[in-house]
């Protein structure tokens, strides 16, 4: 290995993990950080009493490294909730997961989802399908069309038949038959899915989590130091003044299409994928009111287009910490490409109907602070495209000492356990 030093781009969880580890190690790195605080979009937001996060950022903690390191280091500091969750549909707020409670439904719906089900059972799964088909062959016509296909249609903004299945493994939990038919006779079956139970702090926000990893390692991180540009070539990055910086390796944590934008001296037919890979971008709203929230949810989701966005969640409901006493707080997310940005006027607007649409704002409520948050990257779109091509980019990528990792990074969908436990393994590669 050169002298330089390790250079990790993004102090969100992957990258500070990663420094941690290098750091217990004693290999010399640098991080560096385009905002001017650590934890990526892992950040929570102050604002008249108030404390925002980037929208919904919980703990489902498996066994694991991320575990073990979190509980140690956090524990005393988390409170574990089990997930309250709905999903509104026809004026019904349905618990989650909706494929084992639909018997909450009016009777024609619910006779729907069970039929669809029934005949599902003769449809063999496939993956060579896209996702609205695997929906229907999963679940029937009946869920798929009350909910898999529309949510799934806000939140992800491009062609579900273009959508690969391969990320619904772990995420989409299937009921057996025994759980579809009681939950359609309306009896529970059991909280299930990788989200069941969750961990969240009592105090501070998520930001504690990133703020935690960071100690010991502040004199290692620069602030205000987005990579502006990569040169494989030659080893180095160029940060704003024009600095160079030399690389051992790196380790970046950036969205793959922008560490592809920015660097030099790889095949020419990686410029393309800058634009090929597909994401939906995110603008979330988050909203203070001078009363509590009318109900106990964590999130619910909006499957209907009637409402301009897919999921709204109660902050105060994680911790009453976030709000001053007597008062509540929420935030309300909406998909769109990123070349597609909502007006924030209109679409305040247009939430605040829906909340009060949906029974979510107390009666008489007055909102007392807000904040808009924009996240270009949010979800990754799992095409054809991604699934052919993103192997080949990330290993060549790492012929030229670059790992990209984490949620962006490795251009997937996971959870930051699954970013802290990537950052540790790749900085565990380099200094083996």
């Amino acid at each position: 290995m050169s002298s330089d030093p390790v250079l990790i781009i993004g102090a969100g969880l992957a990258g500070l993990s990663a420094a941690r580890t290098l750091n217990e190690a004693g290999v010399d790195f640098l991080v560096l950080e385009r905002e001017q605080e650590v934890g990526g979009l892992c950040r929570t937001e102050k604002t008249g009493g108030f404390a925002f996060d980037y929208t919904g950022h919980l703990l489902h903690l498996r066994p694991g490294f991320a575990r073990d390191l979190i509980m140690s280091e956090l524990g005393d500091l988390l409170v574990e909730h089990e997930r309250k969750a709905s999903v509104y549909l026809d004026d019904t707020f349905v618990p989650y997961p909706i494929q084992a409670n639909f018997g909450v439904l009016a009777p024609s719906l619910v006779d729907r989802c069970v039929d669809g089900y029934r005949r599902s059972r003769d449809v063999p799964v496939s993956e060579d399908m896209n996702f609205a088909q695997w929906s229907s062959a999963q679940f029937g016509d009946g869920l798929a069309q009350l909910f898999m296909v529309p949510y799934n249609r806000k939140l992800y903004v491009h062609p579900l038949e273009e959508m690969e299945i391969s990320w619904t493994s772990w995420s989409v939990p299937r009921p057996s038959e025994e759980e579809m038919e009681k939950a359609a006779m309306g009896r529970a079956s059991g909280t299930f899915g990788y989200n069941a139970t969750f961990y969240y702090p009592k105090q501070g926000g998520i930001e504690v989590l990133p703020g935690k990893l960071a100690e010991g390692l502040r004199d290692r991180i620069l602030t205000s130091a987005g990579v502006e540009s990569v040169d494989a070539a030659k080893g180095t990055v160029t940060v704003p003044g024009g600095k160079e910086i030399g690389f051992s390796r790196i380790i970046s944590t950036i969205p793959l299409p922008e560490l592809l934008r920015i660097t030099s001296g790889l095949p020419a037919g990686h410029a393309s994928a800058v634009d090929r890979l597909r994401y939906s971008s995110v603008t979330a709203l988050c909203l203070g009111f001078d009363r509590p929230s009318p109900r106990e949810e964590h999130w619910v989701y909006f499957p209907e287009e009637a409402f301009p966005f897919y999921r709204a969640g109660y902050f105060t409901n994680f911790s009453r910490d976030l709000a001053p006493e007597g008062a509540s707080s929420l935030y309300v997310e909406v998909a769109h490409r990123m070349d597609d940005q909502p007006r924030v006027d209109h679409l305040m607007e247009e939430c605040l109907e829906g909340l009060r649409a949906a029974r979510m704002l107390e009666s008489g409520s007055r909102l007392v602070a807000s904040t808009v948050l924009s996240m270009p990257y949010a979800y990754v779109f799992y095409d054809q495209y991604r699934k052919e091509k993103l192997p080949g980019l990330l290993e060549d990528l790492r012929t030229r000492s670059i790992h990209s990792i984490g949620r962006y990074g490795a251009w997937e969908y996971s959870a930051m356990q699954d970013a802290i436990e990537q950052g540790a393994r790749t900085a565990g590669e380099i200094i083996s």
